[in-house]
């Protein structure tokens, strides 16, 4: 059987410090870049003028309803994956972003969407998904903003994350 030398409280607190320094690192590593945060915003924008290529029109047949389709697909499906996979790539961090947090995100973006989208679509008002989807966009940057700081202080209390594989 193993003995090991009992620790002093010199080095529980040496050890304690070492542990609150890898939090602090961890903590200004988690931020996202800014490109991250304008990606994210522009995959909420893209899905917003993606349907007011669609809404009101007569005819949205051709090349108007490929590009709303496309916009739609890439902002709802597949740029939020690729940005995500590139965030974990360049911080080295697997973490819940999007866990919680995200209430008054959605009450916002969705009002913007649901208004606007009567408003084009009812009441004949041009572009007025176009201009919610700029609401939207600068929505989005502050709640990713919110989200940065948020997950900054789990990592300082030590919750929610393990290094990527």
């Amino acid at each position: 059987m193993e003995t090991r030398e009992s620790a002093t409280p010199d080095d529980a607190r040496a050890a304690l410090r070492q542990l609150d320094d890898a939090r602090a690192l961890l903590a200004e590593r988690i931020a996202s870049p800014w490109w991250y945060r304008l990606g994210a915003a522009s995959c909420t924008t893209s899905m917003f003028v993606g349907m007011g290529l669609l809404v009101g029109r007569p005819e949205a047949r051709g090349t108007t309803e490929s590009v709303a389709t496309l916009l739609i697909t890439l902002g709802a499906v597949v740029a939020p994956v690729v940005l995500l996979w590139a965030l974990k790539r360049a911080t080295g961090v697997s973490v819940e972003r999007y866990a919680e947090g995200l209430g008054a995100w959605y009450v916002v973006v969705f009002g913007l969407l649901a208004l606007a989208f009567a408003l084009q679509a009812f009441a004949g008002v041009p572009a007025a998904l176009h201009v919610a989807g700029a609401v939207a966009f600068v929505a989005t940057v502050v709640t990713e903003r919110r989200i940065d700081e948020r997950l900054r202080r789990r990592v300082r209390a030590g919750a929610g994350v393990r290094a990527a594989a």
